[in-house]
């Protein structure tokens, strides 16, 4: 019986251990000529989003990614894909500056990507709609969006909430 315990147990571990958010990076063999200009590339995620409203600017949550960046201690590219826990569980309880129609809202990106896009949440975790910009009008209370932005490099999915009167 002990034995049964121990390898259901044992089991248990290695199945949570398998399942981490973050998938093994894979090694890109690029030819090494392009790793002195992938130098400046280094970092390991996306940049930063910053979501300024009425001037106050808070940080985005970054969900899910695909990224790739230079190595210096394999000298090679590396991509990296990693999923994220579900839209509400990411946001959470984290309420939204209180906005209207005609507030202002400006997403601020560390670095400016190629394209994004806004998709807009609603409480069951599915998109609402997709939009070019921050769109407020026909919505009400603790609306979710998602900045989905494209980069040379990989592609990002930012969430943060609004609470829209």
């Amino acid at each position: 019986m002990r034995a049964k315990l121990l390898f259901l147990s044992m089991l248990i571990i290695f199945v949570l251990a398998g399942c981490s958010q973050e998938k093994e990076a894979i090694k890109n063999e690029k030819n090494t000529s392009d790793a002195g200009e992938s130098v400046k590339h280094t970092e390991q995620k996306p940049p930063q989003l910053k979501i300024v409203v009425n001037e106050e600017a808070f940080s985005a949550a970054l969900g899910g990614y695909a990224w790739s960046y230079f190595d210096q201690e394999e000298n090679s590219m590396v991509e990296i894909e990693a999923e994220t826990i579900g839209v509400s569980e990411l946001v959470g309880d984290r309420k939204g500056p209180i906005v209207n129609t005609s507030t202002s809202i400006e997403l601020k990106f560390e670095e400016e990507p190629i394209s994004y896009q806004v998709n807009i949440w609603d409480s069951t975790d599915n998109v609402k709609g997709s939009f070019k910009d921050i769109v407020l009008d026909g919505q009400t209370g603790k609306t979710i969006y998602e900045v989905v932005a494209t980069w040379e490099r990989g592609t990002g999915h930012y969430f943060f909430p609004l609470t829209i009167e």
